[in-house]
């Protein structure tokens, strides 16, 4: 296999393991286990973060234009998600603002990333 196609499978896999550790936040069997839920979150923002400096340091936004785009949508729709999840977890007496200040940043950042695709 080929490098380029590597590369899009380890895209896929890494916007797949958020979204799965996006499920795991909203599932009900830690509905009130909000230390994990935290801990979770901070997992997901650093898979996130790691895979932008890799795609910045090994230069896919112009090889694999299409997969980078495609991954940079599919975090910022678990974001939203994850926002969501925890305003809900805010109106509780959750202080999770800025976790989700963080999120709303990141979203931003991709947003603008993806206009310059």
């Amino acid at each position: 296999m080929n490098y380029l196609y590597r590369t899009q499978a380890y895209l896929n896999s890494v916007t797949a393991t958020a979204n799965s550790l996006c499920g795991m936040i909203l599932s009900d069997a830690l509905q009130d286990n909000i230390e994990t839920q935290y801990k979770i979150t901070i997992t997901l923002l650093e898979l996130e973060q790691e895979t932008a400096d890799f795609i910045d340091s090994v230069g896919l936004a112009s090889e694999l234009q299409h997969a980078v785009l495609g991954s940079k949508r599919k975090f910022m729709n678990i974001n939203k998600r994850l926002i969501k999840h925890l305003e809900k977890l805010q109106l509780q007496g959750y202080h999770f603002e800025a976790v989700i200040s963080t999120l709303k940043l990141e979203n931003a950042t991709l947003e603008k990333e993806i206009h310059f695709l």
